[in-house]
């Protein structure tokens, strides 16, 4: 199990969900967020003490393409006798952003539609950059069901909606994903991470959580779970129990995993 964890995109509800678990389970936790003040108040309405908080998690606040933040997100979480430079065990990526439905609600835009590679990007580029390049972390990385090329992971129903609604999103996660890819490509010596778990939930709802018990799980490279709808909280308190606290980093690893009801 990881003894650091780093988050980015962590105000994002299946992201804060995830952090929230860990910080309650003891983990020493790094978060990069553009508003601290947003991820604390979070993580309260979550009924995470703040005591929990102060002890177990460092909040950096920038941008997740600016290297000097998300190095230090990568390096925050320290112990007695730890090289400060150190990377974490474990780094959780569920970086992105909600369509915006006006002035047209038939045609929706998206603020920043090169985020979720961008961050992959950065994140690697800042790993590659550390002085510590013995260790290698586990990058967990939140993706999306309809954008396999292998096998069909949605219902057919939901196929006009993925592909009017959410395409540029999906593009940038598909470009996300690559990257992970042609990372674990390079040789050995020249790879920024240990490896990598691609997690795609189907479409996500502000549903509450029904537990890690009433979620399905797939593999691209086997057979992907066909489904509807996951909510976010199901999503976070999957990643918590199967990769962060489970042996998923492991059973999972190069994998892009579809979760859903």
């Amino acid at each position: 199990m990881p003894a650091t964890i780093a988050f980015f995109g962590a105000t994002g509800g299946s992201t804060v969900a995830c952090l929230a678990f860990a910080l309650e389970a003891g983990y020493t936790c790094s978060a990069l967020s553009r508003s601290s003040s947003k991820l604390q108040t979070l993580l309260l309405e979550r009924k995470v003490p703040q005591s929990t908080i102060d002890r177990h998690l460092t909040i950096i606040q920038g941008d997740v393409r600016d290297l000097q933040s998300v190095s230090r997100t990568l390096s925050a979480p320290s112990k007695p006798n730890d090289n400060a430079n150190s990377p974490v065990d474990l780094v959780i990526s569920g970086i992105g952003r909600p369509p915006i439905f006006s002035p047209n609600p038939l045609n929706p835009t998206f603020d920043d539609p090169t985020i979720c590679q961008d961050a992959i990007s950065t994140i690697l580029a800042a790993l590659r950059s550390m002085p510590c390049s013995s260790k290698k972390p586990v990058l967990v990385a939140l993706s999306t069901t309809g954008i396999s090329s292998k096998e069909r992971d949605i219902p057919l129903a939901m196929i006009p909606l993925y592909h009017w609604l959410l395409a540029v999103p999906h593009k940038d996660k598909k470009a996300m994903e690559a990257l992970l890819l042609a990372e674990m490509a390079k040789p050995a010596d020249e790879q920024a991470i240990r490896n990598f778990v691609v997690v795609r939930p189907s479409l996500l709802t502000d549903g509450p959580r029904l537990g890690t018990g009433k979620v399905r799980v797939g593999e691209e490279s086997k057979k992907p779970a066909v489904g509807y709808t996951i909510s976010r909280e199901d999503v976070g308190g999957w990643v918590f129990d199967e990769i962060v606290k489970g042996d998923g980093m492991k059973k999972y690893a190069g994998q892009m995993v579809s979760i859903t009801y």
